[in-house]
């Protein structure tokens, strides 16, 4: 009876701790209703997360959670929030999620843009502050490469205007293959070997990335499980992929090396660091991997955009090249050095930038501790989890009507100060991602 008694009071103390603590610790950001043990799993959406991530009638607002299989995400719909939460308080939202099959099987976790937050991420990161730190010194270093693959693809495109989408890819594709390792791509040829080697790893890791491709993602301890036990042949398929990309990232280092040897080397980014003789190989190899795979697809899907907006806006195209011709002339092509003097084409790259994001949604960030946030006083204040996915949706602060006047309208003029109009805000400060990543 004794024993009885005892175990009761032991189970009331637990209960009653548990809902102490409950009642002690904030509420998740708002969201949709989950169900058992799925959670949110049918409020996830499958396509276009960015304007679904809008949607006010999931009861998401300007920050919102919802929890997959026990993972939190926290869905960050405005750019005050964003800058709080991954500038103000860099340092707790500065880890990158934990992808099983792209990352610890494949090798993509080496790729700085998933790298975990700590010396090897600040490391990296100067050395590209060496190539981009200053925008006069890379001008200097690279304006002629621009300019030559630029006359390449306008001759390319004259030539077959029907293959505009794959002609904006190559040259995107060019210049990063230059500015990371000095390759020209082989003119003669519709598919050089060295682009489509990076062409494959970049597939491979879109595919890997794609949410609920592989079981390994959602459950993670199947990691580890004996190759037998290969369920979907994720193993077969992640020693593939993964052979594919340290091939590629060791073949493309290799080439640089053997070009300095022969004294046949374009100044590249991986040239500039073996000639200093100071950083460790492993980094010069992911480092130079990132620029072309992050600047390629990424710079294509810009220019796209353009070519995609001078077609529905023709007299925005009809200002632009008014002012071109008015300032450069009809003799010859503009180039980097008539920037300064085309305040409109200027505004005109950053509409594209602020239009048609490339990467909607970000790369997003994961919270090292948890971490209480408190808008301003009176406020309830929330949990953000450790290990929660933060996601800013960046398409929707681009798209936000209180930042930028009639948002859905493509308007250069938006960035032009003029009587007495204050320009709106510059987009890269929202476009290209926040936070120390």
């Amino acid at each position: 009876m004794d024993s009885h008694w005892t175990l009761m009071m032991i189970i009331a103390a637990i209960t009653f701790a548990y809902h102490l603590r409950r009642r002690r610790t904030p509420p998740l950001p708002p969201g949709p209703r989950g169900l058992p043990i799925v959670g949110n799993i049918l409020d996830v959406p499958t396509s276009h997360p960015w304007l679904n991530f809008c949607k006010t009638r999931r009861g998401l607002g300007e920050i919102s959670s919802l929890t997959v299989l026990g993972q939190t995400m926290i869905i960050v719909n405005s750019l005050e929030i964003a800058e709080d939460l991954l500038e103000t308080h860099g340092v707790n939202f500065s880890d990158r999620p934990v992808l099983p099959m792209a990352g610890e099987l494949m090798g993509f976790n080496n790729i700085l843009s998933l790298v975990q937050y700590g010396d090897r991420v600040k490391r990296e990161r100067r050395l590209f502050h060496q190539l981009f730190g200053g925008s006069t010194s890379i001008i200097t270093q690279f304006g002629p490469l621009l300019t030559s693959e630029v006359h390449k693809f306008l001759q390319g495109l004259l030539g077959k205007p029907e293959d505009a989408l794959k002609l904006i890819e190559r040259m995107t594709g060019a210049i990063t293959l230059r500015i990371a390792y000095g390759y020209n791509i082989d003119p003669n040829s519709e598919q050089d070997v060295f682009l489509e080697m990076f062409n494959t790893a970049t597939t491979n890791f879109s595919r890997a990335t794609t949410p609920g491709a592989f079981l390994v993602d959602i459950i993670p301890p199947r990691e580890y499980t004996p190759s037998i036990d290969d369920c979907g042949g994720f193993h077969t398929l992640a020693k593939e992929w993964s052979r594919q990309l340290y091939r590629t990232v060791d073949t493309s280092y290799e080439y640089v090396k053997e070009q300095m040897a022969a004294g046949n080397i374009e100044t590249s980014f991986t040239s500039n660091l073996l000639e200093e003789g100071s950083h460790e190989e492993y980094l010069i190899k992911w480092a130079a991997i990132t620029i072309q795979g992050g600047g390629a697809d990424t710079s294509a899907a810009q220019i796209k955009a353009f070519f995609l907006a001078m077609s529905l806006y023709p007299e925005v195209q009809a200002a632009a090249q008014k002012e071109i011709d008015a300032v450069v002339g009809t003799d010859r092509l503009p180039d980097i050095s008539d920037r300064e003097r085309l305040p409109y084409v200027n505004a005109l790259c950053k509409e594209v930038l602020r239009y048609h994001v490339a990467v909607p949604t970000g790369v997003p960030h994961r919270a090292r501790e948890d971490f209480i946030y408190e808008r301003g006083e009176g406020a309830t204040p929330m949990l953000i989890p450790k290990d929660s996915l933060v996601i800013p949706n960046i398409w929707k602060m681009t798209h936000d009507p209180a930042i930028y006047a009639s948002p859905m309208v493509f308007d250069p003029t938006r960035f032009l100060a003029t009587n007495g109009k204050v320009a709106e805000l510059d987009p890269t400060k929202i476009s290209f991602g926040f936070g120390r990543r």
